[in-house]
This record gives C-alpha cells, sequence and structure tokens, in this order.
C-alpha cells in the first residue's frame, strides 16, 4: 500500500511537471487533451487507492487513530518505513566506514604502521590500498541514494507537521540530520 502511494505521489510530480513544460511552449491541442486525460486517470487512481485504504480497516484495528487525517496516518506510515530504511542504510555506511579503518592500518594504527616486515609489509600495505580504493567507491556509490531519502523522510517530517493537530496526542517524527557525521 505504502508503495503504491509513494508511485502515485511520483507520477503526481510528473504530472505537474509535465504541465508546466507543455504550457512553456507552442503545442497542439491534442497533446493538452492527452495530458489532461492522464491527470483525469490519476485523479481516478488516486480516488481508489484512498478507497482500498480505507478498506483495510486500519482505524478498526487501531482505535486510536480513528479521529486522524487520513493523509495524516498516511504520511506517518511512509515515514515510519523510510526511517527503517535509512537506518538499514546508514548502518551498511557504519560498516564501510570501519571496513575502511582497516584498510589503513586500522583504526588505532596510522597507516604508516605494519606489524609485519620485508616483502609481507609490501603486500599488506597493496592489499589494504586496494581495499581502501574499493570501500572508498562503494561509500561514494551509495551516499546520494541515502542523502535522497533522507531529504524525503524530512520531507514527510514537514508535511507531518503543517497536517498535526495538538489533540491528536500523536509525537511528530523529527528529522534526521543531513550529514552522515552528525547521524
Amino acid at each position: 500500500m505504502l508503495t503504491l502511494q509513494a508511485d502515485l505521489d511520483s507520477s503526481s510530480k510528473v504530472l505537474q511537471l509535465a504541465w508546466a513544460t507543455i504550457e512553456k511552449g507552442n503545442t497542439s491541442s491534442s497533446i493538452l487533451e492527452a495530458l489532461a486525460s492522464l491527470e483525469h486517470s490519476h485523479m481516478r487512481l488516486v480516488t481508489k487507492t484512498e478507497a482500498l485504504y480505507l478498506s483495510l480497516n486500519v482505524h478498526d484495528r487501531i482505535p486510536e487513530l480513528k479521529d486522524i487525517s487520513l493523509k495524516f496516518v498516511r504520511i506517518l506510515l511512509m515515514a515510519r518505513d523510510l526511517k527503517i530504511n535509512i537506518r538499514k542504510r546508514v548502518v551498511g555506511s557504519f560498516f564501510e566506514w570501519d571496513k575502511l579503518d582497516r584498510a589503513v592500518g586500522g583504526k588505532d594504527k596510522p597507516s604508516g604502521e605494519s606489524s609485519v616486515t620485508g616483502s609481507l609489509a609490501l603486500a599488506e600495505a597493496l592489499l589494504g590500498t586496494k581495499l581502501h580504493q574499493q570501500t572508498r567507491k562503494a561509500i561514494t556509490k551509495r551516499q546520494p541514494a541515502l542523502m535522497s531519502t533522507i531529504h524525503k523522510y524530512n520531507n514527510y517530517c514537514g508535511q507531518l507537521s503543517q497536517l498535526h493537530n495538538p489533540t491528536w496526542a500523536i509525537p511528530l517524527p523529527v528529522p534526521l540530520p543531513t550529514t552522515l557525521v552528525d547521524l
């Protein structure tokens, strides 16, 4: 259900972007009609998704959510799932940083020190360099997706604070820092 909602949000953004792009240019009426038809279909899909959500009887299973806005609950659940995803990614990132520390000689030993002598020291240095490069590349590759996910979570936190009603007695999630060190 949450994946469907995320897909609907994405398609809504794409439709808005398409309208903005098409209205700037000189377009034919058939293009405008096709886009209007897509928007109408999207609105029908949103309505059916909300009906599907209501049919899940979330309010019956969790009575505390009875008087709370459907949109608020939906965003709250998406934020929860996103935070779980972020936690997994961050833990993986921390393991990569630990691996990086080991590749340069250990976190308590400077990279110039080695307990092995002679040709073994050279082999250890080369292996450490290769592992270091691979780990740095993996960290660099995964960081944009993690940052994007954190920004999306923080966006959900902002939406929740706008929709929140203090009488609901539901604590709001706190936005996450956007640097791994602070996280």
